[in-house]
């Protein structure tokens, strides 16, 4: 305890949040994020007079913070200098929410505009994730994934509700605290979080529970599914010798797995490769006519990732995409989608289309270094051998991040999603849970099932609830199967993914308001 009043305020915060990140293999911190904030809000009321000093200090505990939740970007196995330019701007990008506040609390008070807080937070963070050089890793609302009796709230909030819930939180306990006479070990302190305890963690609790016995079983159509997960290297994918190899293991693994099942009159409706399944293009290549072979012996369809897909609609811009392919025995050509979200800096230049504008841009917009983004979040139709018809929902790596193209995909009529993730790009290290865990909210936000296929990831299935199900392991090149169960449900949420943000802003304005008025006509009185 000595120990501990020695360490900036600051600090503390940074470490506390941090370490809530479900980046810890068997170990669930979630809990300090409720209280991880209240050492800063502390510093900034010490400080509330000198800018820089508080503002260098909310900068340094999210820096603090990041290294924690996205610290393992620095595995990244090329490029380090930009990997820790991309760190050092997107932890400025999360000190923003402090920088908004400053002048409020210097206008109103620093008591009153506390209050004001989670909706600043939630707001930036909602604004944050429309921008085109995002990493979604820092999301406040993914240090609670781990918890499923907390989170199903979502389906109707969407994750912003976390956000506001969260640092509420913090404002609450933060209020405790100063009413306390900033003592923590008084009795009135601890009574009082015991309420806002029974308060903030109970009504998650009872929406959960109510949840839990709605979406328990869900009764639509059931299509059985195969998880083909890969383990390849950063290096030995960005090898293009290797790339024939990539696709002749997958497709003999598969093989293996298609023609036992045969033999024991089994028949699996869908097979689910990762986004690294295809490392070049079916057009450029014999791959399309052998894949359609297998599917064809399989009696099945496949769906895997692909780079260098080719954009038959123009012949000026050459760029490729990079897409989830259907490949079945039902179609005589494959179905597309093409990644709507692309990685900042390895895959698309943000907001290349106005800097390309510029005169002397040394980069034209369509310069084929780089991919070109899809514009539609549609499902794709699948029909299995007994002529049902699906639709599914493709998520590919980085869409997993943008919760409104999961929305899009069930208001677009998805029955069920796959995401195909390439995860083998930062060493065998704990955030693939926290990947997983990301994976987990979109199933909960949308009340959908999800196959999720990975390569070095954690794949496997995830219910409607949220709940895992045969999830290899990291080190592992297990096929896994199971029976989905479709849902047409399209939940509050997908409706209107922006309607809590939307209100929070509402809410923010008419408030900050009403406290500007009064401070003008407290000043014209006096």
């Amino acid at each position: 305890m000595k120990f501990i009043r020695y360490i900036p305020l600051w600090l503390m915060t940074g470490i506390l949040y941090g370490l809530s990140w479900p980046i810890f293999d068997g170990v669930n911190l979630s809990f300090l994020a409720w209280f991880a904030f209240v050492p800063l809000f502390i510093f900034l009321e010490q400080h509330k007079e000198k800018f820089l000093k508080s503002m260098l200090g909310c900068y340094a505990a999210m820096v603090v913070f990041g290294c924690f939740s996205a610290g393992w970007v620095f595995n990244f196995p090329i490029s380090n200098y930009k990997i820790a330019l991309i760190f050092f701007l997107g932890e400025l990008w999360f000190f923003m929410p402090f920088l908004f506040f400053y002048p409020i609390q210097r206008k109103i008070g620093f008591q009153k505009s506390i209050w004001f807080f989670p909706l600043i937070w939630m707001l930036w963070e909602w604004l944050y994730l429309s921008l085109e050089f995002t990493m979604g890793t820092h999301l406040s609302p993914y240090s609670q994934s781990s918890n499923l009796w907390l989170i199903q709230f979502i389906d109707a909030t969407g994750m912003w509700g976390i956000s506001c819930w969260l640092l509420l939180f913090n404002v609450l306990i933060y209020k405790a605290y100063t009413k306390a006479n900033n003592n923590f070990r008084s009795k009135i302190f601890y009574k009082n979080i015991a309420v806002i305890s029974l308060l903030m963690l109970g009504i998650p609790l009872l929406y959960s529970f109510i949840s839990f016995k709605k979406y328990n079983q869900l009764k639509g159509k059931k299509i059985d599914v195969t998880i083909v997960p890969t383990r390849f290297s950063a290096r030995f994918l960005d090898n293009p010798n290797n790339m024939y190899e990539v696709v002749e293991q997958t497709l003999k693994r598969t093989d293996i797995d298609a023609f036992a099942k045969k033999s024991q009159q089994q028949l699996s409706d869908l097979y689910v490769w990762p986004e690294t399944g295809l490392p070049y293009t079916l057009q450029q290549t014999n791959l399309s006519d052998l894949l359609f072979e297998a599917v064809n012996d399989w009696e099945s369809a496949l769906l895997t990732g692909g780079r260098g897909i080719v954009d038959t609609t123009t012949v000026k811009d050459l760029r490729t995409y990079v897409s989830g392919v259907l490949i079945s025995h039902k179609n005589s050509k494959p179905k597309y989608h093409h990644k709507t979200v692309l990685t900042p800096g390895q895959e698309a230049i943000p907001y290349h289309s106005i800097l390309a504008k510029i005169p002397n841009f040394p980069i034209a917009e369509n310069d084929e270094t780089y991919f070109k983004k899809g514009e539609k979040s549609e499902p794709l139709q699948l029909i299995t051998k007994n002529n049902t018809k699906y639709l599914l929902g493709v998520s590919l790596c980085y869409e997993q991040w943008y919760p409104q193209h999961w929305a899009t995909l069930a208001v677009n009529g998805a029955e069920f999603y796959t995401h195909l993730a390439a995860e083998g790009w930062y060493g065998n290290v704990g955030f693939k849970k926290f990947m997983a865990n990301v994976t987990r909210m979109r199933c909960i936000e949308n009340r959908k099932q999800a196959a999720r296929s990975a390569n070095v990831g954690l794949s496997g299935f995830i219910d409607q609830i949220g709940r895992f199900q045969n999830i290899s392991n990291i080190n592992q090149l297990k096929i896994s199967n199971a029976t989905i169960t479709t849902s047409n449900v399209v939940t509050m949420y997908a409706k209107n993914p922006h309607w809590f943000p939307y209100l929070g802003l509402c809410a923010l304005v008419i408030l900050l308001g009403i406290q500007f008025y009064n401070c003008q006509f407290y000043y014209l009185l006096k």
